[in-house]
């Protein structure tokens, strides 16, 4: 896979991670109280929440589908994490390129939403959640998770903390001449 610049890694990597903060959010939200989102009825804004589907085809792919940005973008909250907080950048890139370090991660992403689908619909670990909502299946949830993880490998794959590997010459800047030695010259 070709590296991507690290520009379009943090434009893409910070979209994600918004919309993954504010999804949790309205999500805590409708587990301490189910019927908040019953505000913005009619608003646009509604498809943007967790809330029941209002029957139209915005709503079941809200309550349904959204889910398949929950791993992209908890691996985008990674990266930006790991980029904040590097401070040398292509070890941080070795890193991230590990098949041992993508794959722990994203089995633990994928363990923290098939540990959440089925406290949703079992109340196993009694953690309050607010359980499914209407126009939500509890077996098309754990498929819109699988396709998460599948999109979720591969963002991690296509984000970058360095560029492609190239000299100045190649991007059009003129190549620095060589340094002389301050010895003698042969």
């Amino acid at each position: 896979m070709t590296r991507r610049s690290p520009r379009a890694s943090w434009a893409v990597a910070a979209v994600l991670a918004t919309i993954g903060a504010a999804r949790l959010a309205t999500d805590l939200l409708t587990d301490a109280d189910p019927a908040w989102s019953q505000r913005l009825a009619g608003s646009p804004l509604r498809y943007l929440v967790r809330a029941p589907s209002d029957g139209t085809l915005a709503g079941d792919l809200n309550v349904q589908w959204f889910k398949v940005l929950a791993i992209p973008c908890c691996v985008a909250g990674l990266w930006l994490i790991k980029r904040v907080l590097s401070s040398d950048l292509r070890a941080t890139e070795r890193l991230w390129r590990s098949r041992a370090y993508r794959v722990a991660f994203l089995l633990l992403f994928a363990a923290m939403c098939l540990v959440a689908e089925f406290e949703k619909s079992t109340h196993f670990l009694g953690l309050r959640m607010a359980g499914l909502l209407a126009g939500e299946r509890s077996w098309l949830n754990h498929v819109a998770h699988a396709v998460s993880l599948a999109l979720g490998a591969w963002l991690m794959g296509w984000l970058s903390f360095v560029g492609p590997l190239t000299t100045g010459a190649t991007r059009g800047v003129p190549a620095s001449p060589p340094r002389r030695s301050r010895g003698r010259s042969p």
